[in-house]
């Protein structure tokens, strides 16, 4: 069998891109993962031909330098790790930018096909990085930083791209943008789709959030940070019916804020906070709800483009969807009417949750069973093999 080595700047147990797409090439490939932060059950998330090789991250003082300067060479030790385990590979798997340069070098060193497997415009992403500041001093450091940040982060993209021999991404916005940028000789489209399966288990949210079953439960699933509509959201939730409540499931630097938000607004009865969940527990949370919350905003061009993995989860889930217009929602909702779209302003999405409220979702959850068909990992599955062999 040929070996794959995998680079993943994060921890595995949360990425299940990452998860779904070693699963899938270890049913013909041996898979070994280097990546950052890992656990001791890490290897329960895999049942054969998958070795892990995991080191944790320094925090030095130069090590945050290069985070917020020349950020594409902060897991250069990715390369220390796998040259160690001296292996010939035939493909080195590079997940996002921050993998690229250890994926380069290690190609350079062993030989093999590079794969490079952009989840996003991770140069646009930089923004994110850095909290919103209302001083003005430091709002300007922040600014020209990024500024920065982006023009080295373009640059060194386009040189390693060179060594690049198939190109991945999770959208056809994002294969578009990079496609106008950068000439690659094989590329491919895999859609962040859940697992297709027969039934699960579902938590009794409503006890959990002390409300009747009657309760109308809003669910936000992901990552709490800018560009997702969240404050947007909780402004809106001050002018719906009392009937419905808001869930908010997941981790992230705005999570105080919104907290801080909730209690000013006096919302602390119909909004409520979780903490993020293993993604293979959480369709059973997903399935609790009423209807899912996707406001993406053009925070950044990444966020405009980017394919929603929670919209496919929601779909998954049989639930209708309040969503925004953007690239990848619209070829959905062209296709299947899974629910509302919302222009992202406040009153547009306290009428869309208070109409979801108060009608038939069933005609909703019938189209999610017809695109759940089209939107799911064994399609993309399909696709990974074959492009890769």
């Amino acid at each position: 069998m040929k070996k794959i080595a995998v680079f993943l700047n994060g921890p595995i147990k949360n990425d299940p891109r990452v998860v779904r797409i070693t699963r899938s090439l270890a049913k013909i490939y041996f898979v070994d993962i280097f990546y950052i932060n890992g656990h001791e059950n890490d290897s329960g998330l895999f049942d054969k031909n998958v070795n892990l090789y995991f080191v944790p991250k320094k925090d030095t003082f130069i090590d945050r330098v290069i985070k917020r300067t020349l950020f594409y060479y902060e897991y250069m030790f990715l390369y220390n790790e796998a040259i160690k385990v001296n292996k010939k590979y035939d493909y080195i798997y590079a997940n996002d930018l921050p993998c690229l340069a250890p994926a380069v070098k290690f190609k350079k060193s062993i030989g093999g096909q590079l794969i490079y497997d952009s989840h996003e415009i991770y140069i646009e992403t930089i923004n994110q990085f850095f909290l919103q500041t209302q001083k003005p001093l430091k709002s300007l450091i922040h600014k020209i930083n990024i500024k920065c940040m982006q023009f080295l982060g373009m640059r060194a993209e386009k040189r390693l791209l060179q060594d690049v021999d198939k190109f991945i991404t999770v959208g056809a916005g994002l294969l578009d943008y990079f496609s106008a940028r950068y000439t690659f000789i094989d590329s491919q489209i895999i859609m962040n789709c859940p697992i297709l399966q027969d039934g699960s288990g579902t938590v009794d949210l409503h006890s959990m959030i002390g409300k009747e079953t009657d309760v109308k439960i809003f669910l936000y699933q992901g990552v709490l940070n800018a560009g997702r509509g969240l404050e947007l959201l909780l402004d809106a939730f001050e002018f719906t019916n009392q009937n419905c409540v808001l869930v908010l499931l997941g981790n992230g630097i705005l999570k105080t804020k919104l907290q801080n938000m909730v209690y000013s607004k006096n919302l602390e009865e119909r909004v409520f906070f979780f903490k993020a969940v293993p993604f293979e527990q959480l369709p059973n949370y997903t399935k609790a709800a009423y209807c899912g919350i996707n406001l993406l905003e053009n925070y950044n061009l990444s966020k405009a483009l980017a394919a929603p993995n929670k919209l496919f989860e929601y779909i998954h889930a049989e639930i209708p969807v309040i969503a925004s217009y953007s690239f990848e929602n619209d070829l959905v909702f062209g296709k299947y009417n899974i629910g509302i779209q919302v222009e992202n302003e406040v009153k547009m999405i306290y009428e869309a949750v208070n109409q979801m409220a108060t009608v038939d979702v069933d005609k909703y959850r019938e189209y999610c069973k017809v695109a759940k068909n089209e939107y799911n990992w064994q399609v993309q599955e399909h696709k990974l093999l074959n492009f890769i062999k």
